[in-house]
Order: C-alpha cells, then sequence, then structure tokens
C-alpha cells in the first residue's frame, strides 16, 4: 500500500481549510494521507470538536481507516476505501456550539460522487448561526446557487437554530449524487437586482435589536452605492422574533442576500454583540465589496468554489474582483495542487483589464479534472 502523502497544517492560514479540503479529495481521489501541524496557526492548536466530527462524517463515506482521532491532536492519518454508503442517513452531533456549516462544506463534495444512485441525508447538529463559520442562511441562499451552476443541488431543512455557546441546533441536507460537475464561466458581475435579508432575535433577546440591524444595513447599503453611482435596487429586510421551538439560547443577527443581473448571488451576515461593529454594518460591508469592486463571489465563497472548480469537467474561470485572492482562497488552491498536481491540477489567478476601462481585476481559472462517478448509469 503507498504512503500516504504528508500535508503540513499549517499551510497558508493554518486552520480548519486544510483539513478540509485534504479530508474532501482524499476520499474522492482515494488519496491516503497524513495531515501534521493541525491548526497551528490557532490558539487552540489541534483538532477540536466540529473537526472530529468532519473526519467522522467522511470516514463513514468511504469507510476509512484512521489514526489520531482525539480532541487536539495535532497529526492524523487517514486511509480511504471507495466513496460507497449503504445508508441512507448519516448523522454528526457536534455537541457543542461548533459551525454546522464547515461540516456541511466538508460532506457536500463527498456526498455528490457517493456510489448510489439515491439521495444522502446528513443529519447535522451544532450551531447554525456562530462566529467564526458561515450562517445556515449562507449555505442555502448564497453556495447553493453556486452549486447549481456546477450541475448539482442539495434540498435542505432547518429543524431548529443553534446559537454561541449552547448550540443545539439541527440541519437535514438531501444530496443527489452527480455523474459529474461542469465547468463554470462567471465573468460578468452585472448590477443589483434584488437585497433581500432576515434579522432576527431569539430567546430573550428584544426585537428592537433586530429593527435596528435591518435599518443599519439598508442605510449602509444605499449610502455605498449611491457613492459608486451604483443603482439602488429594492431592498426587503425582514425582521422577526424565532419561535422558541425553533431556536435554542438566545442570540440575534442578520443575513443578506444580493442578486444581479447577470445570476451572481453575493451574501453577507452578522451576530449580535455589543462588542463589535453594528451586525447590520458588517452584513451589509460583506455584499457591497464584491457590487462595489466588480467580483462574481463574495470574498466567503471565493475559497469554496475551489473544489467544485477542481473537479469540474472544463475549463471553469471566475472573476473575483480588484482584492487580491483571501488568504483562505489561497490556501485551498495549495491544497488542491499539492494532492493533485500529479493528475494535472493546477490553478491560475491573472489580473485582466476590463473593458469600460475600470480597474484591473483578479480572474481565477482551472482545467478542472472531469471526476466522475461511473458506479451506475442512472445517476446523473
Amino acid at each position: 500500500m503507498a504512503s500516504p502523502l504528508k500535508i503540513d497544517g499549517s499551510l497558508g492560514e493554518g486552520g480548519g481549510q486544510v483539513l478540509r479540503i485534504a479530508l474532501s479529495l482524499s476520499a474522492l481521489y482515494r488519496i491516503p494521507i497524513e495531515i501534521i501541524n493541525i491548526r497551528a496557526g490557532r490558539s487552540k492548536p489541534g483538532l477540536a470538536a466540529q473537526h472530529l466530527k468532519g473526519v467522522e462524517l467522511v470516514k463513514q463515506m468511504c469507510n476509512a481507516r484512521v489514526n489520531g482521532t482525539y480532541i487536539g491532536s495535532t497529526r492524523l492519518e487517514f486511509w480511504p476505501d471507495s466513496l460507497r454508503n449503504y445508508n441512507k442517513e448519516i448523522r454528526a452531533d457536534i455537541q457543542t456550539a461548533g459551525c454546522i456549516c464547515l461540516l456541511a462544506q466538508v460532506a457536500i463534495p463527498c456526498a455528490l460522487f457517493l456510489r448510489c444512485s439515491n439521495p444522502i441525508n446528513l443529519i447535522l447538529k451544532g450551531g447554525t448561526n456562530v462566529p467564526m463559520g458561515p450562517s445556515i442562511e449562507y449555505l442555502t441562499e448564497v453556495f447553493k446557487p453556486l452549486l447549481n451552476k456546477f450541475g448539482a443541488t442539495f434540498e435542505f431543512t432547518v429543524v431548529k437554530r443553534g446559537y454561541f455557546p449552547k448550540g443545539g441546533g439541527e440541519v437535514h441536507l438531501s444530496i443527489s449524487p452527480v455523474k459529474k460537475l461542469n465547468a463554470v464561466t462567471l465573468l460578468e458581475p452585472g448590477h443589483p437586482v434584488s437585497i433581500s435579508g432576515w434579522a432576527y432575535v431569539a430567546g430573550t433577546v428584544n426585537i428592537a435589536e433586530a429593527n435596528q440591524m435591518a435599518v443599519e444595513a439598508k442605510k449602509t447599503i444605499s449610502k455605498k452605492l449611491d457613492e459608486n453611482k451604483i443603482s439602488v435596487p429594492p431592498i426587503n429586510i425582514e425582521t422577526y422574533r424565532e419561535d422558541r421551538s425553533m431556536a435554542v439560547g438566545n442570540g440575534s443577527g442578520i443575513n443578506i442576500v444580493c442578486r444581479t443581473s447577470t445570476d451572481c448571488t453575493f451574501g453577507g451576515c452578522g451576530l449580535g454583540s455589543s462588542s463589535q461593529t453594528s451586525a447590520g454594518v458588517i452584513a451589509a460591508q460583506e455584499i457591497l465589496v464584491p457590487l462595489t469592486e466588480r467580483g462574481c463571489v463574495d470574498e466567503h465563497l471565493q475559497d469554496q468554489m475551489i473544489i467544485l472548480m477542481a473537479l469540474a469537467s472544463g475549463r471553469s474561470k471566475i472573476r473575483t474582483g480588484t482584492r487580491e485572492l483571501t488568504c483562505h482562497t489561497k490556501t485551498a488552491i495549495q491544497v488542491a495542487e499539492l494532492m493533485l498536481r500529479d493528475k494535472g491540477l493546477s490553478f491560475h489567478c491573472s489580473k485582466e483589464q476590463n473593458e469600460d476601462g475600470g480597474p484591473e481585476t483578479f480572474v481565477v481559472e482551472c482545467e478542472g479534472l472531469a471526476l466522475t462517478n461511473d458506479s451506475k448509469s442512472d445517476v446523473s
């Protein structure tokens, strides 16, 4: 048996990104790996509960042999078998406020190529709207439309929301395996045609906080778009109190989604906290970056597109805007190229001058490896 490929977990941003993309690609291409220095760039290095559950999810999908699965472990060996699962349902309970959406990030690419014709159901428990990770609304309203462009999808049910520090949220994902992923070209950002959002409170938090977040978000968006001579579309941000049966603990936050004339989707989110800038302003600023800097994806979607581009059939080309690629995106590219270079994978990032004479923008492109799920002819 081949020796495992050694991957340094301190690469790039030195966090969980290295672990997630390495696990997914290990299972997808049946590459044994050894990850050292796991999360070396974090104040508490090593595997946390959320990361252990991510390992467990992928392990179940490919019947892997694993060494080093304990809290605080800075070294992990992962020996995958073929991607096959005989259970229609896979469960993962972080048992903390660890981010459910980061579990989904590692699981979805693997689930798409499981050797089965029926959807696989993931039952994920933990935090749905917590710091240091995407909100559940970002997964369903922003990541899902991008996944659709690659030719895949999932259905979802948010059973219960969980906030920091209690967690206790529950999300069900139903993921249909695909034959292959399509290459994607996203080069025209277009102009905003709709901006919608949800500002919420739960538990004992006063509804006035949701109202304030919505007002601040609308004001920030309108002012910035006006300054940049961009037409302000209708902005509809709903405010509400979560039903007690739908949420665990006290929490508040806001999620904003912007859709453009060229079918690009941007997302922003903020969590209520007295120790930071207004959550409404934070969420607004996150969608304003691609709108004002000519990107076709927002900064949180950048790194999530890398594995999809690598797996797709054909050349994908995506404009990210005037800013340099994020550290998370560069890290994802480093790990993908390290693991798949012998298969010919290579990403290219270049600056392009806009035809209208505007500022140069960055474009990321990649000839995908055309991974194919050829186990059954009826998988499409």
